[in-house]
Protein backbone atom coordinates (compact mmCIF):
# COMPACT_ATOMS: atom_id res chain seq x y z
CA UNK A 1 0.00 0.00 0.00
CA UNK A 2 1.56 3.32 -1.25
CA UNK A 3 0.24 6.25 1.04
CA UNK A 4 1.32 9.75 -0.09
CA UNK A 5 1.87 11.82 3.15
CA UNK A 6 1.19 15.30 3.72
CA UNK A 7 3.79 17.71 2.91
CA UNK A 8 2.75 20.77 4.23
CA UNK A 9 0.97 20.22 7.62
CA UNK A 10 1.71 22.42 9.90
CA UNK A 11 2.92 25.35 7.94
CA UNK A 12 0.34 26.02 5.17
CA UNK A 13 -2.37 24.08 7.88
CA UNK A 14 -2.61 23.38 10.91
CA UNK A 15 -0.91 19.19 11.84
CA UNK A 16 -2.80 18.67 14.87
CA UNK A 17 -5.69 16.80 13.86
CA UNK A 18 -8.59 18.59 15.99
CA UNK A 19 -7.32 21.77 15.44
CA UNK A 20 -7.00 21.41 11.52
CA UNK A 21 -11.02 20.14 11.94
CA UNK A 22 -11.75 23.23 13.58
CA UNK A 23 -10.06 25.11 11.70
CA UNK A 24 -11.96 24.08 8.55
CA UNK A 25 -14.98 23.63 9.82
CA UNK A 26 -14.72 27.29 10.44
CA UNK A 27 -14.17 28.06 7.67
CA UNK A 28 -16.22 26.31 4.92
CA UNK A 29 -19.94 27.68 4.44
CA UNK A 30 -21.59 24.53 3.58
CA UNK A 31 -24.09 25.57 0.88
CA UNK A 32 -25.50 22.82 -1.71
CA UNK A 33 -28.69 24.14 -2.76
CA UNK A 34 -27.28 24.57 -6.36
CA UNK A 35 -24.22 21.90 -6.57
CA UNK A 36 -21.27 23.01 -9.08
CA UNK A 37 -20.23 21.14 -11.32
CA UNK A 38 -16.68 21.91 -10.77
CA UNK A 39 -14.81 24.91 -8.35
CA UNK A 40 -11.72 27.07 -9.18
CA UNK A 41 -10.33 27.18 -5.62
CA UNK A 42 -7.02 28.60 -4.11
CA UNK A 43 -4.21 26.46 -2.61
CA UNK A 44 -1.97 28.81 0.09
CA UNK A 45 -1.89 28.96 3.50
CA UNK A 46 -5.23 28.89 5.24
CA UNK A 47 -4.70 32.23 6.77
CA UNK A 48 -3.70 33.82 3.41
CA UNK A 49 -6.65 31.82 1.06
CA UNK A 50 -8.56 29.59 3.42
CA UNK A 51 -11.66 32.05 3.50
CA UNK A 52 -12.24 31.99 0.05
CA UNK A 53 -11.53 28.36 -0.58
CA UNK A 54 -14.39 27.58 2.35
CA UNK A 55 -16.78 29.38 0.55
CA UNK A 56 -16.73 27.69 -2.79
CA UNK A 57 -15.53 24.06 -1.62
CA UNK A 58 -18.65 24.77 0.69
CA UNK A 59 -21.03 24.61 -2.17
CA UNK A 60 -19.91 20.70 -2.70
CA UNK A 61 -20.89 18.14 -0.44
CA UNK A 62 -22.56 14.63 -0.08
CA UNK A 63 -21.53 11.00 1.75
CA UNK A 64 -19.17 9.82 -1.30
CA UNK A 65 -17.81 13.03 -2.97
CA UNK A 66 -15.82 11.82 -6.07
CA UNK A 67 -13.53 14.81 -7.60
CA UNK A 68 -11.48 14.99 -9.96
CA UNK A 69 -8.19 17.12 -8.38
CA UNK A 70 -6.45 19.54 -10.71
CA UNK A 71 -3.19 21.33 -9.41
CA UNK A 72 -0.48 22.90 -11.33
CA UNK A 73 3.38 21.46 -10.76
CA UNK A 74 5.22 24.29 -8.72
CA UNK A 75 8.34 22.06 -8.16
CA UNK A 76 9.28 19.53 -10.98
CA UNK A 77 9.17 20.22 -14.01
CA UNK A 78 7.75 17.66 -16.66
CA UNK A 79 5.39 17.14 -19.63
CA UNK A 80 1.68 15.89 -19.42
CA UNK A 81 0.18 14.94 -16.02
CA UNK A 82 0.92 12.65 -13.13
CA UNK A 83 -1.23 10.47 -11.04
CA UNK A 84 1.57 9.14 -9.12
CA UNK A 85 0.93 5.45 -7.98
CA UNK A 86 -0.32 6.41 -4.54
CA UNK A 87 -3.47 4.22 -3.21
CA UNK A 88 -4.23 6.66 -0.71
CA UNK A 89 -3.30 10.86 -0.05
CA UNK A 90 -2.72 11.30 3.78
CA UNK A 91 -3.14 14.38 5.47
CA UNK A 92 -3.93 14.91 9.61
CA UNK A 93 -7.53 14.09 9.13
CA UNK A 94 -7.16 10.39 7.89
CA UNK A 95 -6.33 8.86 4.33
CA UNK A 96 -8.69 9.65 1.09
CA UNK A 97 -8.95 6.65 -1.31
CA UNK A 98 -7.58 7.29 -4.77
CA UNK A 99 -10.14 6.04 -7.50
CA UNK A 100 -7.63 3.41 -9.08
CA UNK A 101 -10.39 1.91 -11.31
CA UNK A 102 -11.04 4.83 -13.15
CA UNK A 103 -7.27 5.58 -13.36
CA UNK A 104 -6.43 2.51 -14.87
CA UNK A 105 -8.84 2.65 -17.29
CA UNK A 106 -7.63 6.17 -18.40
CA UNK A 107 -4.37 4.67 -18.91
CA UNK A 108 -5.62 2.12 -20.82
CA UNK A 109 -6.71 4.77 -23.33
CA UNK A 110 -3.45 7.05 -22.43
CA UNK A 111 -0.18 5.59 -22.59
CA UNK A 112 1.66 8.59 -20.49
CA UNK A 113 5.25 8.80 -19.84
CA UNK A 114 4.89 10.49 -16.39
CA UNK A 115 1.20 9.63 -15.60
CA UNK A 116 2.77 7.26 -12.30
CA UNK A 117 5.91 9.39 -11.99
CA UNK A 118 5.10 10.45 -7.73
CA UNK A 119 8.38 13.24 -8.30
CA UNK A 120 5.96 15.87 -9.17
CA UNK A 121 3.22 14.85 -5.83
CA UNK A 122 6.13 14.64 -3.44
CA UNK A 123 6.48 18.45 -2.16
CA UNK A 124 3.28 19.80 -4.46
CA UNK A 125 0.96 21.91 -1.75
CA UNK A 126 -1.72 22.68 -4.92
CA UNK A 127 -3.44 19.44 -4.29
CA UNK A 128 -3.05 18.52 -0.97
CA UNK A 129 -4.68 22.30 1.04
CA UNK A 130 -7.65 20.94 -0.90
CA UNK A 131 -8.31 17.76 0.85
CA UNK A 132 -8.95 18.86 4.74
CA UNK A 133 -12.09 20.69 3.30
CA UNK A 134 -12.97 18.16 1.22
CA UNK A 135 -12.80 15.53 3.66
CA UNK A 136 -15.19 17.55 6.02
CA UNK A 137 -17.65 17.46 3.48
CA UNK A 138 -17.57 13.93 2.68
CA UNK A 139 -16.37 10.86 4.70
CA UNK A 140 -16.19 8.86 2.13
CA UNK A 141 -14.28 10.87 -0.36
CA UNK A 142 -12.60 9.36 -3.32
CA UNK A 143 -10.01 11.45 -5.52
CA UNK A 144 -8.38 11.11 -8.85
CA UNK A 145 -4.91 13.30 -8.26
CA UNK A 146 -3.47 15.12 -11.00
CA UNK A 147 -0.14 16.74 -11.15
CA UNK A 148 0.35 18.60 -14.61
CA UNK A 149 3.31 19.88 -16.09
CA UNK A 150 3.70 21.71 -19.18
CA UNK A 151 0.49 20.40 -21.30
CA UNK A 152 -2.29 22.36 -23.19
CA UNK A 153 -5.42 23.39 -21.76
CA UNK A 154 -7.05 21.55 -25.15
CA UNK A 155 -5.43 18.12 -23.86
CA UNK A 156 -5.88 18.46 -20.05
CA UNK A 157 -9.77 19.47 -20.85
CA UNK A 158 -9.65 15.97 -23.00
CA UNK A 159 -8.54 14.00 -19.75
CA UNK A 160 -10.79 16.15 -17.39
CA UNK A 161 -13.83 14.73 -19.52
CA UNK A 162 -12.90 11.15 -19.48
CA UNK A 163 -13.38 11.33 -15.33
CA UNK A 164 -16.61 13.97 -15.77
CA UNK A 165 -18.81 11.19 -17.12
CA UNK A 166 -19.77 10.15 -14.18
CA UNK A 167 -21.17 11.91 -11.28
CA UNK A 168 -17.70 13.33 -10.50
CA UNK A 169 -16.77 16.93 -9.57
CA UNK A 170 -13.51 18.58 -10.78
CA UNK A 171 -11.70 21.07 -8.24
CA UNK A 172 -9.19 23.13 -10.42
CA UNK A 173 -6.51 24.88 -7.72
CA UNK A 174 -5.01 27.82 -8.48
CA UNK A 175 -4.02 31.41 -6.59
CA UNK A 176 -4.40 34.25 -9.27
CA UNK A 177 -1.56 37.43 -9.52
CA UNK A 178 1.39 37.06 -7.09
CA UNK A 179 3.64 40.05 -5.23
CA UNK A 180 1.70 42.98 -6.80
CA UNK A 181 0.84 46.38 -4.60
CA UNK A 182 -2.87 45.74 -3.62
CA UNK A 183 -4.24 48.06 -6.26
CA UNK A 184 -2.76 46.29 -9.09
CA UNK A 185 -3.34 42.91 -8.12
CA UNK A 186 -7.11 43.83 -7.88
CA UNK A 187 -6.71 45.26 -11.33
CA UNK A 188 -5.32 42.02 -12.82
CA UNK A 189 -7.27 39.99 -10.81
CA UNK A 190 -10.59 41.78 -12.45
CA UNK A 191 -9.45 40.38 -15.85
CA UNK A 192 -9.06 36.74 -14.75
CA UNK A 193 -12.63 37.37 -13.27
CA UNK A 194 -13.68 38.72 -16.48
CA UNK A 195 -12.51 36.14 -18.45
CA UNK A 196 -13.83 33.20 -16.24
CA UNK A 197 -17.15 34.27 -15.47
CA UNK A 198 -17.75 35.96 -19.26
CA UNK A 199 -15.35 33.36 -21.24
CA UNK A 200 -13.39 36.48 -22.59
CA UNK A 201 -10.67 35.11 -23.67
CA UNK A 202 -8.54 38.52 -24.24
CA UNK A 203 -9.44 39.18 -20.68
CA UNK A 204 -7.10 35.92 -19.50
CA UNK A 205 -4.09 37.42 -21.49
CA UNK A 206 -3.66 39.59 -18.86
CA UNK A 207 -4.63 37.73 -15.77
CA UNK A 208 -1.55 36.13 -14.32
CA UNK A 209 -2.76 32.89 -12.64
CA UNK A 210 -0.61 30.24 -11.50
CA UNK A 211 -3.26 27.80 -12.85
CA UNK A 212 -3.90 29.32 -15.62
CA UNK A 213 -3.86 25.85 -17.77
CA UNK A 214 -6.11 24.17 -15.69
CA UNK A 215 -8.69 27.47 -15.75
CA UNK A 216 -8.68 26.93 -19.34
CA UNK A 217 -9.09 23.86 -19.60
CA UNK A 218 -12.31 24.10 -17.03
CA UNK A 219 -13.42 27.11 -19.80
CA UNK A 220 -12.91 24.81 -22.50
CA UNK A 221 -14.98 21.91 -20.29
CA UNK A 222 -17.99 24.84 -19.34
CA UNK A 223 -18.10 25.40 -22.98
CA UNK A 224 -18.94 22.10 -24.06
CA UNK A 225 -21.04 20.97 -21.20
CA UNK A 226 -23.12 24.81 -21.42
CA UNK A 227 -22.14 25.48 -17.93
CA UNK A 228 -22.19 28.80 -16.45
CA UNK A 229 -19.21 29.78 -14.43
CA UNK A 230 -19.90 32.07 -11.38
CA UNK A 231 -17.69 34.04 -9.12
CA UNK A 232 -18.44 33.44 -5.62
CA UNK A 233 -15.21 35.31 -3.41
CA UNK A 234 -12.29 36.68 -3.44
CA UNK A 235 -9.01 38.07 -1.31
CA UNK A 236 -6.22 39.67 -1.28
CA UNK A 237 -2.82 38.11 1.32
CA UNK A 238 -3.78 41.70 2.54
CA UNK A 239 -6.88 40.60 3.85
CA UNK A 240 -4.68 38.29 6.39
CA UNK A 241 -1.58 40.70 7.98
CA UNK A 242 -2.26 44.27 6.58
CA UNK A 243 0.50 44.16 4.44
CA UNK A 244 -0.35 45.69 0.97
CA UNK A 245 2.91 46.28 -0.56
CA UNK A 246 2.87 43.16 -2.50
CA UNK A 247 -0.44 40.52 -1.88
CA UNK A 248 -1.22 37.28 -3.83
CA UNK A 249 -5.03 37.30 -5.41
CA UNK A 250 -7.23 34.44 -4.13
CA UNK A 251 -10.34 33.74 -6.21
CA UNK A 252 -13.15 30.93 -5.75
CA UNK A 253 -15.35 30.52 -8.78
CA UNK A 254 -17.81 27.67 -9.40
CA UNK A 255 -19.53 26.26 -12.40
CA UNK A 256 -22.97 24.99 -12.35
CA UNK A 257 -25.69 23.50 -15.06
Amino acid sequence: MKVRKPAVAGSFYPKDPETLKSLVDKLLEKNTKEEPVGVISPHAGYVYSGKVAGKVLGLLGGKELKVLLIGPSHFVDFEGISFGDYQFFETPLGRVKVDWERIEEFLRLYRLPHALDNRPHMWEHSLEVQLPFLQRLSPNLTIVPIVYGRIDPETLAEFMEFFLEDDTHFVVSSDLSHYYPEEIARWIDEHCHRGIVEGDRESLKTCEACGKVGILASLIIAQRKKLKPKLIAYDTSASAFGDKKAVVGYGGYAFFQ
